[in-house]
Parts: C-alpha cells; sequence; structure tokens
C-alpha cells in the first residue's frame, strides 16, 4: 500500500518541481524595467546644464538611440530667439530648423565628460521647426531649449 502511495506521488512532486522551475525561468526571463542607470545620469547632466528658466518659450529632453530621427515644432510669437542645444553621450546629434530640407544643419557635439551646449540666435516667424537627427552609436540625451531673445 505504501508503494502505491509513493509512486502516486511521484507524478506530483515531478509537477510541483517542474512548476517551480518554470516560476524561476519566468521570473529571471523577464525584462528590465525602468530606465538605464546611465541614461538616468546622463538625462539629470543634461537638465542640471541646461536647466528650466522661467521666460523660456518651450524646452524638451530626449533619448536618441543611434541614427533615430526626431521632428519637433513649436508655435512662437515671431522675434529673435536663442535657442541652446545640449548632447549627453558619444557622437554627434544634427539639427535642422527648415522643414523644406535646404538646411545642411548644425552638428552639436556630444560628450559623456565635459557635456557643453551650442547656442544659436534664430529669428523665427510663427513657428519653430526641429529636425533632430542621432549620428551616434548608441544612445544620447538631446535637450534643447528656445527662449525669447530681449531686446533693447
Amino acid at each position: 500500500m505504501r508503494a502505491d502511495r509513493a509512486a502516486g506521488a511521484a507524478p506530483y512532486a515531478l509537477a510541483l518541481v517542474l512548476l517551480v522551475a518554470g516560476g524561476v525561468w519566468f521570473v529571471r526571463a523577464a525584462p528590465e524595467t525602468g530606465e538605464d542607470p546611465a541614461m538616468v545620469a546622463a538625462r539629470a547632466t543634461a537638465e542640471r546644464l541646461l536647466p528650466d528658466l522661467q521666460r523660456q518659450t518651450e524646452a524638451e529632453t530626449m533619448v536618441l538611440t543611434a541614427s533615430k530621427r526626431v521632428e519637433r515644432t513649436t508655435a512662437v510669437p515671431g522675434g529673435s530667439y536663442a535657442l541652446a542645444l545640449l548632447c549627453v553621450g558619444e557622437g554627434q546629434i544634427r539639427v535642422r530648423l527648415s522643414n523644406t530640407g535646404v538646411d545642411s544643419g548644425r552638428a552639436v557635439p556630444c560628450d559623456r565628460e565635459d557635456p557643453r551646449p551650442v547656442e544659436l540666435t534664430v529669428g523665427l516667424a510663427d513657428d519653430l521647426f526641429l529636425a533632430v537627427s542621432a549620428e551616434t552609436d548608441g544612445p544620447a540625451v538631446f535637450r534643447w531649449r528656445v527662449v525669447r531673445a530681449r531686446s533693447y
């Protein structure tokens, strides 16, 4: 009788072992959630070096993977604006300010150790158009900010 019970319990024990092993595999195979700590640090650096200002018109921080291209359009009143651009990473980001494709763009060098903002003065009629292209081997954090220039 005991032998019959042991033989009957063996499939249940095997099923339990397989269930536990499957659970362990499922948890270990789950994708990592959250942002890469290096990108979190790069984002913090970009936002520290190019902070939001009370009088800014618009600003954005974005993580760009290699060869990614994004476009942004922001409505602005006509006038002169200071456009600040910063990249934390490796390679460069190319920023085009024309949606007609005739401008070759401005290269913004990416640096992990000592990133420095690139500043441009631009005259805008009613929209700021940015076409941002990553010319990098890996991810980079790009930040831009536009502030209306003070007129005297």
